[in-house]
């Protein structure tokens, strides 16, 4: 193999020399494209040379490739992991998916698939190293400074003017220091992406006015404003194709999706942020019912600000473009609120949001009578 200077490593792993030739000649124009025909020829060619894609078929002899696997994320947790196999079943998928593959691909594949999957994987780690650096800056007891005013270039540059901090038990001020951080990263993960640009400041948005009707004191309503710009971090490490999926999801989509809330509170604890602001992360997408994930908690189970965060969200994806729908009308998105109060939704946290966007949408009016009144004719 001619080695590529700075192209990624892909190492190919499977045992039948026809997808692995396919796969290797697909790549090689573009990678440093490798390959081994079992697990324990993979876990020897990453302890000698850092992979930056592994594409792993399931089904090998001797060790498995969910064995392979779990070798592989203690020698290398960073490594982006594509399964290729076309003996996968849901259970071993959402086994796999445990372990934090990035995408999951039936055989027989066609060239373009992989081509974008492999791409796609390569700019998630770029981006996920990018985050864990800034993380990591901040894990060591560390605040800001100097206020953000550029959350692009700050991000790219790195983090500069900081000293020696704790994060727990903070006090307001401190936790808007957290909160500019909050912002960097969320402003980062969304700029590309149409579909959820400024989602996470609408979320927090809308969370914040519910936190003013609650009267929550100052501290509780600035740890909710950070799990609101945290609260999708997780996301990072989980392709697109399955968030930004058009049509039904099928049960392993929806395993790999439901990993993002265990993936965020990963990455966010060795920022010692507070328990409340992690709880409310890890929780959001529970269910006032009993019926939704990570833990089926229902009712006052669920922390307050996770279920602040739960309707808030909600609410933002349905007024919002998706590729798989069209937006719904404020109208429409405030039946499915109603609908779903007391099942998705805190009952009394839905009749609280609903009376806020009815003041919001009378607001706009007044405004709007105002500004035809002051025309001249």
């Amino acid at each position: 193999m001619d080695s590529k200077t700075n192209a990624p490593n892909i190492l190919i792993v499977d045992d039948e020399i026809g997808p692995r030739e396919s796969i290797r000649m697909i790549l090689k124009p573009k990678y440093n494209a490798f390959t081994v025909e079992n697990g324990y020829a993979a876990i020897q060619m990453i302890q000698q040379i850092e992979m930056d894609v592994v594409t792993l078929d399931l089904k090998m002899p001797g060790i498995s490739g969910i064995d392979t696997l779990k070798e592989i994320r203690v020698i290398d947790p960073n490594v982006m992991v594509i399964i290729i196999t076309g003996f996968g079943t849901l259970k071993s998928a959402i086994e796999a998916i445990r372990y934090g593959v990035f995408d999951y691909i039936a055989k027989p594949f066609n060239v373009p698939e992989i081509m974008c999957i492999i791409d796609k994987s390569i700019q998630r780690r770029k981006l996920n190293l990018k985050i864990k650096e800034v993380l990591s800056k901040f894990s060591n007891l560390q605040l800001l400074k100097e206020p953000v005013s550029d959350f692009g270039l700050f991000f790219q540059n790195g983090i500069n003017g900081i000293t020696d901090f704790k994060w727990n038990n903070v006090s307001l001020s401190d936790n808007q220091n957290c909160l500019a951080f909050a912002k960097v990263l969320a402003y980062t993960l969304e700029e590309k992406d149409p579909y959820t640009s400024g989602h996470s400041e609408r979320v927090c948005y809308y969370a914040d006015l519910i936190s003013k009707r609650l009267s929550l004191p100052s501290k509780e309503r600035s740890e909710l404003q950070i799990a609101s710009y945290l609260h999708d971090i997780g996301k990072i490490g989980i392709s697109n194709r399955f968030i930004n999926k058009k049509g039904a999801l099928t049960p392993t989509d929806w395993a790999i999706i439901k990993q993002h809330t265990k993936k965020s509170i990963e990455l966010l604890v060795p920022l010692n942020l507070s328990q409340n602001i992690l709880s409310y992360i890890q929780y959001h997408h529970e269910r006032f019912d009993g019926t939704g994930y990570p833990d089926g908690l229902a009712g006052d189970q669920i922390p307050l600000g996770a279920r602040v965060i739960t309707i808030s969200d909600a609410y933002d994806s349905m007024t919002s473009d998706r590729p798989y729908r069209a937006p719904l009308s404020n109208g429409e998105a405030k039946k499915e609120l109603l609908k779903c109060s007391g099942k998705q939704f805190d009952p009394n946290l839905a009749s609280i949001f609903l009376d806020v966007l009815k003041e919001m949408e009378e607001a706009f009016l007044v405004r709007d009578h105002l500004k035809l009144s002051s025309i001249s004719y």
